[in-house]
């Protein structure tokens, strides 16, 4: 196979609002760490795909419905070929609108520039293609933490949660040149990139640890790829609760998952196929919405969130489903990766690995639609299935049948 790679800065050039918490509404104070646009460009000897890393939240809905076509063309590809993938680093700019703007604002200057920068990353990575030998490294590491707890009210909250097995499955894939030097990784791990939650501009722990391997190997490229992280959150806690943390530790953080990174490379490798299979489904989840719409409308009166939500949702037409996007990437058997435009419980990462072990997922993939939870995390409630509904202007909640649907639209693919 060959692949070609691209690196730019796209840490706004002016102070914007960033985006990940309501409770941040202003624009930025300063830039610790700059944010980064990667590209991978993969050439098979069937097929061609390219990952667009972001340094990002995720890739807003809307930026990806435009930027994928105009990405297409420019490299003379099928949309489904494209794929804009987020680490969710809580620490960088918005890339759309369709969500309420207590959690994410966007300025139009930077959004245009930022596209921009994709375009012309993808042709440079284009033209920088050369051949290289692709393996599978697996790898464990113990950075992550399973954030729900039920109280003695019988009610869901967002805490450390040791009783429940948290998913550590640390994947790397390496890409050799013929000379053996290293051209890029792709880092793949389930673990929010939310350590901080400050006014700064910063990669966070991901974005943070592939600066790292940049730096041990001259001339390389590496990209990050999320999991399936929507029930798992950094281990970082004080008693029984998650606390935010300062840059300094945030490196150290990174500097811990850097070291699982490497001893993972360091383990042999298993060399991957060079053909590449490429299929996608998209299908439209319900939501329900009686209660939630009651609840919220009541709010609206006297709440500025509720208000917010209340204006998107009409803007939708009260829209009752929102669209799910998965597609599958086989390379061989030695691996596949499931891609999700959402947040996505950790469980359905054990549902594809029950289908085919050597499955992947990685989330926060060309667009986003919200958390996507099992139907019994959906009856127990809690922020991620409820709470979330506001932030993301849902016209509902999912309703508990998605779980199956989902798992059919994986075995299908």
């Amino acid at each position: 196979m060959k692949l070609g790679t691209a690196k730019r800065i796209i840490t706004p050039k002016r102070p914007v609002r960033l985006c990940g918490y309501a409770t941040r509404n202003d624009v930025f104070d300063n830039v610790l760490e700059d944010i980064y646009l990667r590209v991978h460009y993969q050439e098979y000897s069937n097929d061609t795909l390219i990952f667009l890393y972001g340094d990002l939240l995720w890739w807003n809905s809307e930026f990806v419905e435009i930027a994928r076509k105009e990405a297409a063309d420019a490299a003379g590809l099928p949309i489904q070929s494209i794929f804009f993938i987020a680490s969710h680093n809580h620490s960088g700019p918005g890339t759309g609108t369709s969500f309420i703007p207590q959690l994410e604002t966007i300025e139009e200057d930077y959004v245009a520039w930022l596209k921009d920068q994709v375009i012309e990353a993808v042709l440079e990575a284009k033209d920088d293609c050369e051949e290289v030998c692709m393996a599978r490294h697996n790898g464990i590491s113990d950075m992550n933490v399973f954030r729900r707890v039920k109280n003695e009210r019988g009610q869901i909250e967002m805490k450390p949660n040791y009783q429940v097995e948290a998913d550590k499955h640390l994947t790397v894939i390496s890409y050799r040149r013929l000379d053996h030097t290293i051209k890029g990784f792709l880092i793949h791990y389930p673990c929010h990139a939310n350590l901080s939650n400050g006014n700064q501009v910063h990669p966070d722990y991901p974005g943070i640890a592939l600066r790292m391997l940049d730096d041990s190997y001259k001339g390389s490229t590496s990209l990050f790829l999320q999991g399936c992280t929507a029930d798992l959150r950094p281990n970082c806690v004080l008693g029984d609760r998650f606390v935010a943390c300062e840059y300094d530790y945030v490196k150290q953080f990174a500097q811990d998952f850097y070291k699982s990174c490497m001893q993972t490379i360091e383990s042999k490798g298993i060399r991957v196929d060079e053909e590449i299979e490429i299929k996608k489904e998209e299908y439209q989840l319900p939501l329900t919405s009686e209660s939630l719409l009651i609840e919220i409308k009541e709010k609206a009166k006297t709440e500025e969130a509720a208000g917010q939500w209340l204006e998107k949702v009409m803007e939708k037409n009260l829209r009752p489903y929102e669209v799910i996007e998965i597609s599958k990437l086989r390379f061989g058997s030695q691996l596949t990766i499931f891609t999700f435009n959402a947040e996505v419980s950790q469980y359905y990462a054990e549902f594809a690995r029950t289908m085919d072990n050597s499955a992947i997922c990685t989330c926060y993939t060309n667009g986003m639609i919200g958390y996507l939870c099992t139907a019994e995390q959906i009856r127990e409630g809690g922020y991620e299935p409820v709470g979330s509904a506001l932030y993301f202007a849902l016209a509902g909640t999912y309703k508990e049948e998605i779980e199956e649907t989902i798992h059919q639209l994986m075995e299908r693919l």
